[in-house]
């Protein structure tokens, strides 16, 4: 399959947030085309990731929009790497800064298919389910970041809203909808909106059951995002490390893991069926 050329994933990443740094500021294009003495078209470029970044060009942009010296130096550290494949990043504030840079893209996506191993993907989980699953992987934060957790990870539901809305393709692993959580109400009522999600227009959810044995998605949970004019993108995340992958080798192999799940999994209908046969009797999500 050719693969379509394009802007590297840091350069699309650091143009997405100039769009959103100038409407930020309540500033038109043509405002700041005046202020900074550079065309119009040359800012329309540089804000929709349709041409390489210099660092001086947005260093004046970022200088205008008065923005952070400590973010003002990691965005440029981005325009000067941005000719480097593949972007690995590790994490060490309480909210993942990684989440930030996976909305952005999730909202320039046409479509976006997922496998998960461990939990409900974060764009169909319900409040209470994203509360259970931080408090369960992280220790000794305080409450009010456990809540700000919640909500940078629900917020990012809003994608799937609208017009624009990108096409979600959830692929399953069985066990995920059998791991019981403290409360099997928040995992009944988790499962109830998994179902409910599966009959959207722009939703998918299908179940690879644990009869299927072993198979390529046991590799590990990933995401992989359809573009329309640039790169596809893998995201990975693990422990606090998170990476966006574009050499075409590793796309390929996403899609073609994807390509077997789909082969093994349930269809749509009958993944429903098991969801709901599972929110119908929680005592099951108590068993181990």
């Amino acid at each position: 399959m050719e693969r379509r050329s394009g802007i590297p994933a840091r350069v699309r990443r650091v143009s997405g947030e100039l769009r959103e740094l100038r409407d930020r500021n309540g500033l038109s294009a043509a405002e700041v085309s005046r202020s900074l003495g550079i065309s119009m078209s040359k800012l329309s470029r540089m804000e929709t990731g349709t041409r390489s970044l210099a660092a001086d060009d947005v260093a004046a942009l970022l200088g205008l929009y008065r923005v952070p010296t400590q973010r003002r130096e990691e965005i440029l550290a981005l325009v000067r790497n941005g000719t480097d494949r593949n972007w690995w990043q590790v994490q060490h504030a309480a909210l993942p800064a990684m989440w930030q840079d996976l909305m952005r893209f999730e909202a320039e996506a046409t479509a976006i298919h997922g496998w998960e191993t461990q939990f409900i993907p974060g764009l169909l989980q319900t409040d209470e389910y994203a509360e259970a699953v931080i408090r369960g992987t992280t220790h000794g934060l305080p409450e009010r970041e456990v809540q700000r957790l919640v909500e940078a990870r629900v917020g990012r539901q809003t994608v799937l809203l609208g017009s624009r809305a990108p096409r979600l393709e959830v692929l399953l692993d069985e066990p995920v909808l059998r791991r019981p959580t403290a409360d099997p109400g928040v995992m009944r009522r988790q499962l109830l909106r998994l179902a409910e999600s599966n009959l959207r227009p722009n939703v998918t959810v299908r179940v690879v059951p644990q009869r299927a044995g072993i198979h390529p998605g046991m590799e590990g949970p990933f995401v992989l995002l359809d573009f329309p004019k640039q790169p596809n993108l893998v995201y990975l995340e693990h422990r606090g490390n998170s990476a966006f992958l574009e050499q075409p080798e590793h796309v390929d192999a996403a899609e073609r893991s994807l390509w077997r799940l789909r082969e093994l999994a349930l269809t749509p209908d009958d993944s429903g069926e098991i969801i709901a046969h599972l929110a119908d009797e929680p005592a099951e999500h108590e068993k181990e």
